[in-house]
């Protein structure tokens, strides 16, 4: 019997050890908030199980008072602290189903009931510590145990929904051992002439015996308990300590093996919260990287020089996939300050409604507002109740959530770039930064089509200034020097100077022949200047055999690139010219058979070289020859520079070097200046 309440305090304490144990190790499943709770009830009813086992080693009488005092204290203690443990299983952990919301109202009258007939018995003539542990057992252990047990078979359930069969294993034997012992702590009390499972028929022949036994007044009624210590030893042959020495161990393997299971729950639950947050930043990279990937394919379209329609197309096309919207727009405004639809895109669950005439104005009073005030925006549900109006220009779609942003071209608002959704979807602050960013992208695409026009006109002005002035010193020249030769030629006629006469005509012809050749070649280089598109080295190309076939010289060229030369549109235009206006030179004064021609790419800059085995000259300070002239300005007007090296006898050699682009310092043009759609 001594090995047995050993035992059963044993468990009862290595319960309550590992009950706190796990507590301070922490967690987040809704059982870690009860351990508390049970860890007490374990430490303090193994108490209960050592003082029994005291009691019946033998001590001296005054130790055994104190140990009935203790007792008398810790039993009650330990239910009290398993009904709150139960209590907090029960309702805390998991939420009652609604039906359960009238126990209490069906509870109140008869457990008022039991404990009014309780509190009589504290006034019979049985030793008090016998009511107080039957009364425990039956207020406390047993309504505490029943609702521990359907506790733990509440979250076996709920474990084995969420795919922990171990767990919910370990629950239900849990729940099983905390019923059982509710039925050998609970509901098996000591034999007493009270409780709710004792009941009175009539015996005359142990009347005199129980009276004797209980000291209590004369009755012709025996008390026979039928669920007592007494009836268990009968029926089973084992006492019921035994019975409750295993399920005291019982309940120690279950349950601590359920708080085993507390470390693989949790590691499972960090495994998946990794793999969550895996799979938010696989997701997040995959955007991030959708969103760089479309920012540099704008950016390649912007350096192509497309045109500006194309671009704002491409820039809506993201803005709406990569929002996950259903409408995208660009407007901006013209030249008389109107707000004009440029481009839209749309999903596929949007109509497109037909347009009427060739531009569409924006009248929506919050995208005014947005292009007025110069600041992002979206949606935040706050908005008058006819913000959607006008939203979706040209479709036919109920908007639900919008994120406008301006476009800004030096701190001025010249657009608008705005995504809209007809899902109640709110747009994010990231959501708002990214559209920011295309609005950049949209501005940067403005700029270049406002340099790109801009050049246009500079290059075309540029372009007439040196025909003019070619025609002025080659053309004009020569037509001038033949006026004077017909007014010559007719003296002549009239004097009848045959020979002089000859004389003059050949020499005319000559003239004729040189300006023939000019044009031809002025012809050639615009020819190969406007056709530039297909790159430096094969316009060069194309020029040098058309020259060579024109004027019988052998040129040659060494083509040195290994990729891309990183000249602006601009600098590979003057780059051409540069050439032509050498050839030109070598043409009219070099008097050169051959002329060799070599383009490499050097750090940060394009080198030409041109050589050829003419006559050379003698270059002067204060030379003021055209052709040398222009060259130079050519090369400065992009950034670079040109010198020239040249002896009588041996020939000349040119050198032209231009910078790579810098695209840092952007024009600031005016938004009147943009390109008008094609």
């Amino acid at each position: 019997m001594l090995m047995m309440y050993f035992l059963y305090g044993l468990s009862f304490s290595g319960l309550g050890l590992a009950a706190l144990l796990q507590y301070r190790r922490g967690g987040v499943l809704p059982l870690h908030r009860q351990l508390p709770s049970l860890a007490a009830f374990g430490l303090a009813y193994a108490g209960v199980g050592w003082t029994d086992m005291f009691l019946i080693s033998g001590t001296q009488p005054e130790i055994q008072g104190v140990l009935h005092f203790l007792r008398m204290v810790l039993q009650p203690i330990s239910g009290l602290l398993l009904l709150r443990f139960g209590w907090g299983m029960l309702t805390q952990m998991t939420p009652l189903p609604s039906w359960t919301r009238i126990i209490p109202s069906i509870l109140t009258v008869p457990l008022a009931f039991v404990i009014t007939y309780a509190a009589t018995t504290f006034v019979t003539p049985s030793p008090i510590h016998i009511p107080i542990d039957i009364w425990s057992r039956y207020l406390l252990y047993l309504p505490g145990s029943i609702m521990a047990g359907v506790g733990f078979i509440r979250q076996s359930n709920q474990h084995k929904q969420r795919g922990f069969p171990d767990a919910s294993y370990l629950m239900m034997g849990a729940g099983i051992a905390f019923l059982t012992e509710a039925l050998v702590v609970g509901l098996i009390v000591p034999a007493a002439p009270y409780g709710p499972v004792s009941y009175y028929d009539y015996d005359r022949v142990h009347f005199d015996s129980i009276v004797a036994d209980l000291d209590a007044p004369t009755d012709p009624f025996t008390i026979v308990d039928w669920l007592d210590y007494a009836h268990v030893l009968q029926a089973t042959g084992l006492p019921i300590q035994f019975w409750r020495m295993l399920s005291a161990l019982a309940l120690l393997v279950f349950v601590v093996r359920s708080l085993d299971v507390f470390d693989a729950i949790e590691r499972r639950r960090i495994q998946r919260l990794q793999e969550e947050r895996d799979l938010a930043q696989s997701n997040a990279r995959a955007l991030a990287e959708s969103w760089a990937e479309a920012l540099m394919k704008i950016n390649r379209q912007i350096a192509e020089l497309n045109e500006l329609d194309d671009i704002l197309f491409e820039i809506v096309c993201c803005a709406r996939q990569l929002l996950n919207s259903d409408f995208a727009a660009i407007a901006l405004l013209d030249e008389k300050q109107r707000l004009m639809l440029r481009c839209f895109a749309i999903s596929d669950s949007v109509q497109a409604a037909p347009r009427i005439g060739t531009s569409v104005q924006v009248k929506s009073g919050l995208i005014l507002e947005v292009l007025q005030a110069a600041l992002a925006y979206r949606t935040v549900g706050t908005e008058a109740a006819s913000w959607q109006a006008d939203v979706c220009l040209c479709v036919e779609a109920t908007v639900s959530e919008a994120a406008f942003v301006p476009l800004l071209l030096n701190n001025v608002a010249v657009g608008v770039l705005w995504s809209a959704r007809t899902k109640s979807d709110p747009y994010t602050a990231d959501d708002l930064l990214g559209l920011e960013r295309l609005a950049n992208q949209s501005v940067i695409a403005i700029q270049h089509s406002l340099m790109a026009a801009q050049i246009q006109s500079l290059a075309v002005v540029g372009e007439r200034a040196r025909i003019a002035r070619e025609m002025h010193d080659s053309l004009a020249q020569i037509l001038g020097y033949m006026n004077l030769q017909a007014q010559t030629l007719e003296a002549l006629l009239k004097q009848n100077k045959q020979e002089a006469l000859f004389a003059e005509i050949k020499r005319m012809r000559e003239a004729i022949q040189t300006a023939h050749a000019d044009v031809r070649e002025n012809i050639l280089s615009l020819r190969t200047t406007l056709s530039t598109e297909a790159g430096v080295a094969s316009a060069m190309l194309e020029y040098l055999d058309g020259f060579s076939l024109q004027t019988g010289i052998d040129i040659k060229l060494e083509n040195q690139l290994d990729g891309y030369l990183g000249l602006s549109p601009l600098a590979e235009v003057q780059l051409v010219c540069v050439l032509q206006e050498a050839l030109a030179n070598v043409r009219k004064h070099a008097r050169a058979t051959e002329v060799s021609v070599k383009l490499t790419r050097r750090v940060g800059c394009a080198h030409l070289e041109i050589t050829d085995n003419g006559v050379g000259f003698v270059e002067q300070a204060d030379s003021q020859r055209f052709g040398l002239h222009t060259m130079r300005e050519r090369a400065q007007q992009v950034g670079g520079k040109l010198s020239i090296s040249s002896r009588v006898g041996q020939g000349t050699t040119v050198i032209c070097e231009l910078p790579e682009v810098d695209q840092a310092n952007l024009m600031h043009l005016s938004p009147a200046a943009l390109p008008e759609r094609g």
